[in-house]
């Protein structure tokens, strides 16, 4: 079946509206980094992918502290993401 123009459009809008957006300047939002995704880390503020493929790796963690403590991310690092992440506890399965 062929898409029409239009259709090809709504399905456009659809996709810019269902798009994940940057946050403003003024908005906050926590990442768990005992659950997040890699893409989801990401999106934090200050975040590479190299300390996102860490945090992933050497999971789980008692509190956001433990990435210092731990040695997962560097001191600089740390002071860019502290304020965007959170740290629940794991749950055993």
């Amino acid at each position: 079946m062929k898409s029409t123009v239009g259709q090809r459009f709504l399905w456009l809008l659809l996709l810019l509206f269902l798009a994940p957006r940057p946050l403003s300047a003024g908005q906050t939002f926590l990442v768990d980094i005992n659950s997040a995704s890699f893409s989801a880390l990401m999106q934090v503020h200050g975040m590479t992918a190299v300390w996102a493929r860490r945090i992933l790796r050497f999971r789980p963690y008692s509190r956001k502290t433990a990435l210092l403590e731990r040695g997962i991310v560097s001191r600089e690092e740390y002071a860019r993401i502290q304020e965007q992440i959170t740290a629940h506890r794991v749950r055993p399965q």
